[in-house]
């Protein structure tokens, strides 16, 4: 493989990606680790200081180059990874028939930021051969979009990409029996986890499956399966705990116990815990028009936890009540409301007693709260160690925050708290005892 022929994969991956060819100093880049030069010799010939080079425009051009192609791409493996990306590979389908099905992925065509998340889950996917990821977070905050976004970026590592969603509650053999021809390339109709492990174990395959959380039990702890899909369990356990080149990437609300049971760092079962996006979240806020300065803009995403679906939903309401004003909005002190009640509703009813009333506990405090405090305010007694496994569910639902053994709620999970505590207070159905909530009124009223 010649220059001239690196050059041009590494241009047409940065034009696909910024729109624009690369500079004269990424060109001297390139030149030079093709040609394994050295720092100080590529600093030589193009008249730049080896510390500029080195701890500036360097990591700037291969975390570039690296986000254009898909692939992790360092001054070391530069000419490796282009001549095997140049070169035919007769038993990657992609190189010949791509084969691809995106099933109901989401429009990621206006993604944006999230740049530590792709990178981190692009290691784990591409260096780190993980078999078995869970993205999991609340809903409404880009766990989809996110799975996609870096689905694109490194499909050319696999032979194939597969995309299907749990929206819909399909029994196993119903999702084996799509998963299992597509990549036999219809060689195989065996709708059995064996055979799509043997299939995951013969090509290099990525499985995206979203929304896990509509097969899980609601009302219990977080993680467990309802009866007519606990399968899945033993289906994911097979896939988590077995070798095999593929990846299975999930999405979920809560995490699931076989992903916590597996789960190692310096294995191949991860969960990557997702928080709000600013940048998203931001996005929404600009692309409704509308009228504030910058700090409140702001304030309204911290208000929100940057949850994107949430400042979409919030934006909305603001432009066709408030006529765009955001100050006129925050004067109502009404965060929760509509839409934004509705998706914390869906998470929130699927709760354990025990965990609802853990979460008026912390909507209470409203501070940082230690488990002796939670235990002391819980009336009647619980166990503690009942306590630590509501504590541990909540934390694998995203709706509770923790911190050296303290816990507290996101602004926008205290407020609906709140707001739900005192509809039950005036409607007179809370099954808590009084004397819980004598000892703490005064705190919810001011």
């Amino acid at each position: 493989m010649e220059f001239e022929q690196a050059l041009a994969i590494a241009n047409h991956a940065v034009s696909s990606k910024i729109a624009r060819n690369l500079t004269e100093m990424e060109f001297n880049l390139l030149f030079g680790a093709w040609n394994n030069w050295n720092y100080d010799r590529i600093a030589t010939h193009s008249g730049y200081s080896i510390n500029y080079l080195q701890r500036d425009i360097g990591p700037k051009f291969w975390k570039l180059l690296s986000d254009a192609l898909g692939r992790k791409v360092n001054k070391t493996n530069l000419r490796g990874l282009l001549s095997q990306l140049n070169a035919p590979i007769p038993n990657r389908q992609l190189q010949n028939q791509p084969s691809v099905d995106w099933g109901k992925a989401p429009d990621v065509s206006s993604f944006c930021g999230r740049e530590e998340e792709i990178e981190k889950l692009t290691q784990w996917i591409i260096e780190e051969r993980c078999r078995l990821i869970a993205l999991v977070g609340m809903g409404g905050i880009g766990k989809s979009a996110l799975a996609t976004k870096v689905s694109q970026l490194v499909q050319a590592d696999f032979d194939f990409v597969i995309w299907r969603s749990f929206r819909n509650a399909p029994l196993l053999e119903t999702l084996l029996a799509e998963l299992v021809p597509f990549l036999s390339q219809q060689q195989d109709i065996q709708a059995k986890p064996e055979r799509l492990l043997y299939w995951l174990r013969t090509h290099r395959c990525l499985v995206i499956l979203d929304n896990q959380d509509t097969l899980l039990q609601p009302g219990q702890h977080a993680g467990n399966y309802q009866p007519d899909f606990s399968n899945y369990s033993e289906l994911f356990q097979l896939l988590g705990e077995s070798s095999h080149q593929s990846c299975i990437l999930l999405t979920s609300r809560e995490k699931s116990a076989e992903v916590a049971l597996f789960e190692d760092w310096n294995g191949g079962v991860r969960s990557l815990f997702l928080k709000g996006s600013c940048e998203a979240s931001l996005a929404s806020i600009y692309s409704k028009g509308l009228v504030g300065s910058e700090a409140e803009k702001h304030y309204l995403c911290e208000l929100y936890y940057c949850n994107p679906l949430a400042l979409k939903m919030v934006a909305t309401s603001i432009q066709s009540l408030f006529d765009g004003v955001i100050t006129t909005f925050l004067q109502t002190e009404t965060p929760i409301f509509n839409g934004i009640r509705r998706l914390l509703d869906q998470q929130f009813q699927r709760l354990s007693p025990l965990e609802q009333i853990i979460m008026y506990c912390l909507a209470i405090n409203r501070e940082w709260t230690a488990i002796t405090k939670l235990q002391a305010d819980i009336v009647p007694a619980v166990y503690r160690a009942s306590l630590l496994e509501s504590l541990e569910s909540l934390t694998w639902r995203s709706l509770i925050e923790k911190r050296s053994g303290e816990y507290t709620q996101q602004p926008v999970i205290m407020e609906y708290v709140t707001d739900c505590l005192i509809r039950q207070l005036a409607t007179e159905s809370i099954t808590v005892q009084t004397s819980f909530f004598n000892r703490h009124i005064l705190k919810l009223t001011n």
